[in-house]
């Protein structure tokens, strides 16, 4: 199966100096997030788009601005379409890409912790509608991800705890190692070794499970009750924020079914806490609403739910839980 190359590096200068080596300014096109390109320089001589995007606007109305852009500048299959911006972007030219004269080639530069780790990788891209969150989509492998680690120091407390959630998934579904390093250090989030461990669980399974019909799904922890506290604050709240609750409530229904060892709960709490991340959310939908957007969810099968466990760290399990029981799990937590 086709494989997305990972290059690492350490700062701007050197991915502006990959770039010119490696790609050539007449046979690609660059999408920045507007809010990146007002921090970096980036090469002149490469041409250049300014796009601004959000959970609210990412839709097919921007898919269809990022088109007409591809068209206006002869874009073709052997263009290098290079995305520089958050996991919206990330998603959003992905699938722009994947889908104007059928794919052209596409490199990620990821610029926040969570992109880095999580969204860039695997070849998921995609666009929310009035159904729900990444409704429409493709499956579509960048031909590269440069991860700049200099780009996280942008960021903001909120955007790398919230990042870190994603590292943390990383760790309880397949690499305990990555929980001790973030748990004893602050600042270990831009360390490239630790970026790595994350980077390798996610591509892992990706390589064998691409198109999410069995063992992808383990991604996906946290995610089920995640994406429905998206919704229902009308992503008011952040999807890192959303999924480290959803990662909460898994751990609580984990302990109840599978016995899974508490102390994994209260360590993530403890994080959680020193990180002024939330470990609640009050469901503002009435419950025939919210059972609506889980039917809508990517995950049901036969009015089921594919809710991802821990029977132990390391060891996610897709259990199917009937939607009304899950239901109340979730209202109960």
């Amino acid at each position: 199966m086709q494989e997305s190359r990972v290059t690492y590096l350490d700062n701007i200068d050197g991915l502006n100096s990959y770039l010119r080596k490696n790609f050539s300014t007449s046979s690609s096109i660059i999408f920045v997030d507007s809010n990146v390109s007002s921090e970096y320089k980036f090469d002149e001589n490469f041409n250049t788009h300014e796009i601004l995007v959000n959970e609210e606007t990412k839709n097919i109305t921007t898919v269809d601005k990022i088109w007409e852009i591809m068209h206006s500048n002869s874009v073709t299959r052997s263009t290098n379409v290079i995305c520089i911006g958050g996991g919206v972007l990330c998603d959003v030219v992905g699938f722009a890409t994947s889908t104007y004269k059928r794919g052209a080639n596409l490199l990620l530069i990821p610029t926040t912790l969570l992109a880095m780790v999580d969204a860039s990788h695997g070849g998921k891209n995609g666009v929310n509608n009035n159904y729900g969150k990444n409704q429409i989509g493709t499956f579509y492998l960048p031909n590269e991800v440069l991860v700049c680690v200099e780009f996280l120091n942008s960021l903001n407390k909120e955007e790398i705890n919230t990042g870190l959630i994603e590292v943390i998934k990383a760790g309880f579904i397949g690499n305990n190692k990555i929980l001790e390093l973030v748990y004893g250090d602050d600042s270990v989030y831009s360390d490239k070794s630790l970026l790595q461990l994350a980077i390798d669980v996610k591509t892992k399974i990706t390589k064998e499970d691409l198109k999410e019909s069995n063992t992808r799904m383990y991604l996906n922890f946290g995610h089920t009750i995640g994406h429905l506290i998206e919704s229902d604050s009308n992503y008011q709240i952040s999807h890192g924020q959303a999924v480290g609750i959803g990662i909460l409530v898994a751990l609580e229904i984990s302990e109840k079914k599978y016995n899974l060892d508490k102390s994994y709960r209260k360590n993530y709490m403890n994080f959680l806490n020193h990180s002024g991340l939330k470990s609640h959310y009050k469901f503002q939908k009435t419950r025939r609403e919210l059972i609506t957007i889980l039917s809508n969810d990517k995950n049901l099968n036969n009015e089921k739910i594919n809710f991802v466990l821990l029977e132990e760290i390391e060891k996610p399990i897709l259990k199917e839980i009937d939607i009304e029981q899950a239901m109340e799990l979730i209202i109960n937590e």
